[in-house]
């Protein structure tokens, strides 16, 4: 498959969240300028960038389903999002039944016209359902549980922005939701209190007690951005004493000492937050992290490397605590870069996040207009999103 294919296509992605707010899979919806092209070519393009072990993406494409499917490798954190429409044709029916037996892992999207064959029930991990479109949403009352244990395929609700649906959803029997539920949140009481994520600490002591490397701990750290936030505050603060102002957060774990480090977790485990509306915050902000490190050519400079992953990493703390930038800011010295990007809205950085943004709000114009801005390829931009979105979720732990 020609590297091409990436160079004419524009990515947009959401989370596939379940009911701890976790990530069970990234939905990336591709639009691709050739008509011509194939799931099997896109598949295969994909597939060269798809680490093992990875997260789940899982593909959104109107491109044509054909028997070159057959022929591409399976990948298990590869999802092919099959259209109804597709899967209630006995042609479609054929050809999705060759699909899992070859091992392809497939959702359905939309109800399909008819009931779908029993045997091809199996095929499919999650039925995609939009709220608009699903007629439990204006049910007078509740789905009887029952009969939602009798039901062969788990659907997820897609179309869903506020944690108030996303509640509603799960309420109605819903696996999972699609989209991001976060309108809402800079909205709700104000959350001074918000605290790094629960597992993510408890895997950090346990880390601490078996010895762990600085570098695996610091791998952790980085996967939560309030956490993150928390570190680099406290050993910066005057009663750490330190001469030396810190700002990676390697560093940080190498002043901070193991025993100090597990004392003040310790302390942060008691107000440790289980909030699931608080997850697609965190999770936009890690693999926002994770994109800027892609797209940004930091060469062999270290402090860049780190100084975009913190700006990724921060760039929705003002909707995870409900603080300015600014405010936020009077406590912690960030990077100069950081700071220039996040409270004045200017800087170097500032066309890459503005990109970023673009992709998650899935605005095809939006999304070209902000890869001119920043000036490089389409394809490369593709790339680093990609290769983000396939990044271990540790969130998940």
């Amino acid at each position: 498959m020609p590297e091409s294919l990436l160079a004419r296509a524009l990515i947009g992605y959401e989370p596939i969240l379940d009911r701890d707010g976790n990530a069970l899979a990234m939905r990336a919806t591709i639009a691709l300028h050739e008509r011509s092209a194939s799931q099997a070519a896109l598949y295969h393009a994909l597939s060269a960038l798809v680490p093992g072990g990875g997260s789940a993406i899982a593909i959104r494409c109107a491109a044509a389903f054909d028997d070159a499917l057959l022929d591409v490798e399976p990948v298990d954190s590869l999802w092919i999002e099959v259209p109804a429409t597709l899967a209630s044709t006995r042609k479609g029916q054929v050809l999705l039944d060759a699909m899992h037996q070859h091992g392809l892992r497939m959702v359905l999207s939309g109800p399909p016209a008819d009931a779908l064959p029993d045997e091809l029930l199996a095929a499919f991990h999650l039925s995609l359902v939009h709220v608009d479109e699903d007629r439990r949403a204006t049910a007078p009352t509740p789905p009887d549980p029952a009969l939602a244990g009798r039901r062969t395929i788990p659907f997820a609700q897609e179309g869903v922005h506020t944690a108030a649906a996303m509640r509603a959803c799960f309420a109605r029997g819903a696996a999972a939701v699609v989209g991001w539920p976060m309108d809402d949140i800079p909205h709700g009481p104000r959350r001074t209190g918000t605290s790094p994520d629960h597992a993510t600490i408890i895997q950090l002591m346990t880390m601490i007690a078996r010895g762990d490397d600085a570098p695996a701990i610091e791998t952790l750290i980085r996967r939560d951005p309030v956490l993150a936030w928390r570190l680099l505050r406290y050993i910066n603060s005057p009663d750490f004493g330190l001469t030396v102002e810190v700002q990676s957060f390697r560093h940080a774990v190498m002043m901070l000492g193991y025993a100090r480090l597990a004392r003040w977790l310790a302390l942060l485990l008691a107000t440790a937050s289980k909030d699931p509306a608080m997850r697609p915050v965190m999770i936009a902000s890690f693999r926002r992290g994770l994109m800027l490190e892609q797209l940004i050519d930091t060469g062999q400079d270290e402090r860049v490397r780190d100084e975009v992953f913190i700006l990724g990493v921060f760039s929705l703390l003002d909707r995870m605590l409900n603080e300015s930038f600014a405010r936020l800011f009077d406590t912690l010295r960030v990077p100069v870069r950081v700071r220039e990007t996040l409270v004045e809205g200017r800087g170097p950085y500032l066309p890459y996040l503005r990109l970023l943004e673009a992709i998650e709000s899935g605005h095809g114009a939006a999304v070209m207009r902000a890869v001119h801005a920043c000036s490089i390829p389409l394809e490369h931009c593709n790339r680093a999103v990609v290769r983000a979105l396939a990044a271990p979720d540790l969130l998940a732990v």
